[in-house]
């Protein structure tokens, strides 16, 4: 399982060369699409959960919401307005929802 998008902690003693490499991502991104749909929300869900990613987040651009998941959550945090986050090791930051979504679709 390869996401769309994953952010892993950064080490000098082991760089990451390969996907063997990765380690336990700190945030994993998957943006749906009708073939991807029930897979992203069912077993790579709950897979990166168990394996104790972060936070995943299910990125639907039809419904044009965030579906953020830790590993301990049986539901998700459905964000449609502004998405915060702060990751171990210190990243952090904010995604304005809304917009991002208007300038993906163009309106």
């Amino acid at each position: 399982m390869q996401p769309d998008v994953f952010v892993v902690r950064k080490s000098p003693e082991k760089p990451v060369r390969a996907w063997a490499d990765v380690g336990v991502p700190l945030l994993v991104i998957e943006v749906l699409s009708s073939g991807t749909a029930a897979r992203d929300r069912g077993v790579k869900r709950r897979t990166y959960q168990n394996a104790g990613v972060g936070e995943y987040w299910i990125v639907d651009p039809d419904a044009r919401i965030v579906e953020r998941w830790t590993p301990a959550d049986e539901r998700p945090e459905v964000v449609d307005g502004t998405l915060r986050w702060s990751l171990s090791g210190g990243a952090c930051g904010e995604l304005d929802v809304p917009p991002f979504f208007r300038s993906v679709h163009g309106d």
